[in-house]
């Protein structure tokens, strides 16, 4: 019996074992991080809203959202919202656990589908491995897709490695079966998430000009596209009856592509990695060694991806750098083998983890990959969710403040890591002035102009009560209130005063008739 088991074991596919252990601990860090929190991570806010606009109006595609009183487009892809609310409603779970578990379960599956994807890009089953534990362990790769917003991008970054798969095959058999699956997940990605529907059309672009650059592949290229459009159409009509082209140009315009955003790739700051960048490191090498190589596939599509949406670039870049980084791995691994190789008299080219050197050194990297990953899903725990003092608050604004207030978040936070400010509007119902969320499909100012304006504004809490005012009287802010929320950051000498000093400024001034609520984090002061 024991013999049989052995042998059983003996005949399992090593890489398969690799892979296995790849997801058991990349999964671990995904889902353990929401389940520490009894809140969604960071964002989510704005799709919290649009879910439940979506609900009252008994699953008909509502004109606006009702999220900050702004009547914002009712623009965004809404088929996770739809799923969303449907599995709120069949399982009486609570929309907010939901909203709080589910990017991480897609997070997870995106590590076998980027196995297949790699698997059919390299053609070299060891790399394909150790391409997928790589991307398994950037941070890049999952820390935006675990949070509350998460309920779209995941699930579009899911479909999105799925769509690349087929969209290979599309160009590389003849079964008419591929067309098909690449129109399925095409339109799935496109009906989730806009942006993640921008790096699939980029990448098929580049998939097109390497592997399809003929008739055969430019009719294929035609189907696919007519009949995606075809069937995402139910969607995009809608929004274009009621809106027009506002919203699709305002959502355009919010990668960050001007010259500063395009010059980040010179710093190659892009896995996100705690500490010492080692990924970023090899991807960089595997990036060199391929056009050394003369390889031009993966470095044009890291490019294509990079300049087509710069903003989320790490997140879309990491498929192609966990390819990059195995590829310079795999031959430094290999040259540490060489010397035991010629000592051993041995000639054929043994697998990159033979030697004793070898296997310390992927270990090594191995603890230190699990370090990092571990490290950025701790620090989006501590500093980005909604504290219970938060809710609180919240409640008390419920209960205590007419429907038609309008509040002045501050929290000292850069405005898309800051819960705060986007979860405040979802769960009081009330206004806030200063929130930037929702203005991606407003066409009436840049997305640009808008961050920029909410960083400078949120440095007020550690100045006086002028820089608040005269900044919401630039920005034509009018409110009621002000919520301030105690930073958890250390004051940069810069600002020349302390959060103490400016709450106490603000208790003097004239601009204010009284406090009237306060706990151990949360200020709230009413205006005259």
């Amino acid at each position: 019996m024991i013999s049989r088991i052995s042998r059983r074991l003996n005949d399992i596919d090593p890489s398969l074992l690799f892979l296995a252990i790849a997801i058991l601990i990349g999964g671990y860090i995904r889902i353990s991080g929401v389940l520490q929190s009894d809140f969604p991570l960071n964002d989510g806010g704005l799709f919290y809203t649009m879910i439940k606009d979506l609900m009252a109006n008994g699953y008909r595609l509502p004109v606006t959202t009702s999220y900050n009183h702004l009547n914002l487009p009712f623009a965004y892809p809404p088929l996770f919202l739809y799923l969303t609310g449907f599995l709120a409603d069949l399982t009486h779970w609570g929309l907010l656990n939901i909203i709080r578990i589910l990017p991480a379960i897609f997070t997870i599956l995106a590590i076998p589908a980027f196995y297949m994807l790699a698997n059919v890009l390299i053609k070299n089953k060891d790399q394909a491995v150790f391409a997928t534990y790589i991307f398994t362990f950037i941070p890049a790769s999952f820390d935006w897709l675990i949070m509350g917003g998460g309920v779209t991008r995941s699930p579009a970054f899911f479909f999105a490695l799925i769509s690349l798969y087929f969209i290979y095959r599309l160009y590389t058999r003849k079964r008419n079966q591929d067309i098909l699956w690449t129109i399925v997940f095409s339109s799935l990605t496109i009906l989730s998430h806009p942006q993640t529907a921008l790096f699939t059309a980029a990448s098929a672009f580049v998939f097109i000009i390497f592997l399809g650059r003929n008739k055969n592949g430019l009719e294929k290229s035609i189907i696919v596209a007519g009949l995606t459009l075809l069937v995402t159409a139910p969607w995009w009509v809608t929004v274009l009856v009621h809106n027009g082209l506002t919203p699709f140009i305002a959502a355009g315009g919010t990668g960050f592509h001007n010259i500063q955003g395009i010059f980040k790739i010179f710093q190659f700051d892009l896995t996100n990695e705690y500490s010492l960048q080692t990924i970023g490191t090899l991807g960089l090498i595997g990036l060199f060694w391929h056009i050394a190589e003369r390889k031009y596939f993966l470095p044009v599509w890291l490019l294509v991806i990079f300049i087509s949406d710069p903003r989320s670039s790490p997140l879309y870049l990491s498929p192609c750098l966990a390819i990059l980084a195995s590829y310079s791995l795999i031959k430094i691994l290999q040259m540490f083998n060489k010397p035991t190789l010629q000592l051993d008299g041995e000639s054929s080219e043994p697998h990159p983890l033979s030697g004793k050197v070898s296997k310390g050194l992927f270990l090594l990297l191995s603890g230190q990959w699990i370090f990092s990953s571990m490290s950025i899903v701790i620090l989006l725990i501590n500093s980005t969710t909604i504290t219970t003092p938060d809710r609180n608050a919240f409640d008390w604004i419920k209960i205590n403040t007419s429907s038609q207030s309008k509040f002045m978040v501050l929290t000292g936070k850069l405005p898309l890591t800051d819960p705060v400010s986007e979860w405040f509007p979802a769960l009081t119902d009330r206004s806030s002035v200063a929130t930037v969320q929702g203005h991606e499909w407003d066409g009436s100012s840049s997305f640009e102009e808008i961050l920029t304006e909410s960083i400078i504004l949120q440095k007020c809490i550690y100045q006086t009560f002028q820089c608040i005012e005269s900044l919401a009287v630039k920005n034509q802010n009018v409110f009621d209130y002000l919520y301030i929320r105690n930073p958890d950051l250390q004051v940069d000498a810069q600002f020349g005063s302390s959060f103490e000093s400016a709450l106490g400024d603000l208790s003097v001034s004239q601009g204010y008739t009284e406090l009237v609520y306060k706990n151990d984090d949360i200020s709230i002061y009413k205006v005259k």
